[in-house]
């Protein structure tokens, strides 16, 4: 078995408590050849960890031809530059998301590697998602009907004050959390490429400029009607995903779902009859009826009880057989530029927050 040798830029939370955790959990897969960190007390805790020196700066690997892949965990405004970078440097790169500021910076990006030949690739993990993936399963099967609308939510209660609140470090929680469920809203829309944006932001709790809350609506023909929400301001919690469809609807979060629906074969025959309704007797009555509802439900097991991490390390191991058998990514990178087009729309409604 191949094991991808990978430098891993960034040893902050993602870097560090994300990337270098699942590939810990991979070690015949992935192994860690080098570490790059711009902060000399990360590079110390690099040392105390690893036991090895960390790089001060990514251009320090050019000319490494030891090295399969680069995980770029650095900071979000310098996502897109830095892959860039390596990528006409000969380098195959991971990026963490937000992969750009915008389409443009995306494109140039795109440039790079398909200059230089080398692979990119961006880290949209939540795809992989055990909850999610057994929705793709229950919407595929048809038994919740034509999707009409779905709604992902990431609620919280809680104050931030770090450079994620910044809007001109390419923060927020658009780009911050948005990015998962844009993600999952654009996969269950079929990425269309005509699709309408409206979008609400507002700033409640974070001590940057950055928008801590985020309402997204996505509209397109022949799609479900998508919603977004991204709050730092709703303590009480909501589910993650809830779906309506033409025969049922679904509800729940990463750690169980349920779901109804009813078959047309098994429900009563009824005609339209514009008459108004009435008993025998000619009292007014609702039409009412039962329906033999069926209902269904899912709890993760095994490794996909702790989800955050199983989403990790499912796109991880997807990775590696695209790396070492060719089999072609689930993310792609025109889902992403669509990703990066609606976002770049959301920010252009909500200028006025960030003057």
């Amino acid at each position: 078995m191949k094991t991808i040798r990978v430098a891993l830029i960034g040893y902050g939370r993602s870097g560090r408590n994300i990337h270098r955790s699942l590939m810990s959990q991979l070690p015949e897969k992935y192994q860690i050849a080098a570490f790059v960190d711009l902060d000399a007390q990360r590079r110390a805790l690099i040392r105390r960890e690893n036991g090895v020196e960390a790089l001060p700066d990514y251009r320090d690997l050019f000319g490494r031809r030891d090295i399969d892949l680069v995980v770029n965990a650095s900071y979000s405004f310098d996502h897109a530059r830095i892959s860039a970078d390596l990528l006409r440097h000969g380098f195959n790169v991971l990026s963490e998301k937000p992969a750009a500021r915008d389409a443009d910076e995306f494109a140039s990006t795109l440039r790079a590697a398909r200059e230089s030949g080398s692979r990119y690739f961006v880290f949209q993990q939540y795809r992989f998602a055990p909850a999610y993936r057994r929705i793709r399963e229950v919407v595929e099967s048809g038994k919740l009907g034509r999707i009409i609308q779905f709604t992902f939510t990431f609620d919280s209660f809680a104050r931030r004050w770090d450079w994620q609140t910044v809007h001109g470090f390419n923060a927020g929680n658009l780009h911050n959390m948005g990015p998962h469920p844009l993600d999952w809203a654009l996969d269950m829309m079929g990425f269309p490429e005509d699709v309408s944006v409206f979008c609400a932001m507002d700033r409640a709790h974070f001590f940057g400029d950055g928008e801590d809350f985020v309402k997204l609506f996505l509209r397109a023909p022949g799609a479900p009607l998508g919603e977004i929400e991204v709050s730092a301001s709703y303590a009480y919690g909501k589910n993650t995903y809830e779906l309506q469809g033409t025969r049922g609807c679904l509800t729940g979060t990463d750690v169980g779902l349920k779901w109804q629906y009813y078959r047309d074969e098994e429900a009563p025959v009824q005609r339209l009859d514009t008459r108004s309704m009435r008993a025998a007797d000619a009292t007014p009555v609702y039409g009412l009826e039962t329906l033999p509802i069926h209902e269904e439900s899912w709890q993760p097991t095994g490794y996909e009880v702790d989800a955050f991490n199983a989403k990790g390390l499912n796109c991880y191991n997807a990775l590696y057989e695209t790396l070492t058998e060719g089999r072609p990514f689930l993310i792609r990178n025109e889902e992403i530029m669509l990703q990066m087009r609606v976002t770049e729309e959301a920010y252009r409604q909500n200028a006025a927050l960030f003057r």
